[in-house]
């Protein structure tokens, strides 16, 4: 259900959708195919999709979120490939085909967001979810002068194979802007994730699963950097926060976002450079995320 908007009533129409767009961004077509005996993920830019990316671009300027979808059709293919073969071209490829398509050859595993609903999401998945985000990080790219970032790094864009304990990322439509300094950029990848997680999971997973994830993330820095954007704004800012969240009721989102600031001030105070597992983690079940009910 969603909450009050806090929002003027007058712009709600646009904040409806401009959220019906963000959430599911509509704008690639989705299907599987073969290419030479390979599994592919084929997206295509739908017709009409530069109208959608331009009012959800306009809807992000008006929050200061500091993202943009790439609404021109060539220069989305060539940063999803761009992505795609940086991230993943160790096993997997990408190409395109036409002027609106992309080819990718099929990462295994599942997404963590269809881990969650199926009650399958556990330490292991987010542990590798987290390293492969943090191996992301790490990597150079020309387009931002300096480390790379996804943009859009809510749990549906985390591949997970049980098989190999491996995490791999995919959909690249979202960029940061590039005025964003590094750490900031990387710390919204994982404050995104976490706005995802917050809204689908009780209020007694959200805190171990929420620190075993920036636990191993382990980069102290950036972590801090996530501690400052712990802060619900208000106002139009403040309606991307509910579309993030999934709508989360305020006071719970409220609740639980400042549970984690402080077990991340705990952090801080425990160890300058190297973070140590708060007492939510440390006497936390093996498993960690119980099986969601």
């Amino acid at each position: 259900m969603k909450t009050e908007s806090t929002a003027p009533s007058g712009f709600q129409a646009l904040v409806d959708a401009a959220g019906a767009a963000i959430n599911s961004i509509k704008i690639n077509g989705v299907s599987a195919g073969q290419h030479r005996g390979h599994p592919v993920r084929i997206k295509t830019r739908l017709q009409g999709s530069e109208s959608i990316a331009g009012l959800a671009n306009l809807f992000f300027k008006m929050c200061d979120a500091h993202i943009t979808v790439l609404a021109d059709p060539k220069e989305w293919q060539r940063w999803e490939i761009v992505c795609y073969q940086l991230l993943n071209g160790d096993q997997f490829q990408a190409f395109a085909k036409g002027s609106r398509t992309v080819c990718q050859e099929t990462v295994p595993g599942r997404n963590l967001r269809d881990l969650l609903k199926s009650g399958s999401l556990c330490r292991p998945a987010l542990e590798a979810a987290a390293r492969e985000i943090r191996r992301a990080h790490l990597i150079p790219c020309r387009e931002y002068d300096g480390p790379w970032s996804h943009g859009d790094m809510h749990m549906g864009n985390v591949i997970y194979d049980e098989s190999s304990n491996r995490a791999r990322l995919i959909d690249f439509e979202i960029v940061h802007n590039k005025s964003w300094e590094t750490r900031t950029r990387h710390a919204d990848d994982l404050l995104v994730f976490l706005q995802d997680l917050v809204g689908r999971v009780t209020g007694r997973q959200w805190l171990p699963l929420s620190l075993c994830f920036l636990q191993a993330y382990g980069r102290p820095r950036v972590i801090g950097r996530l501690r400052t954007l712990l802060e619900i704004p208000k106002g139009i800012p403040g309606i991307w926060w509910e579309i993030r969240s999934h709508y989360c009721e305020s006071a719970k989102l409220r609740r639980r976002i400042k549970a984690l600031a402080h077990a991340l001030d705990a952090w801080a105070k425990a160890d300058d450079r190297t973070p140590r597992s708060p007492t939510a983690v440390r006497h936390a079940a093996p498993t960690l995320a119980e099986r969601v009910q």
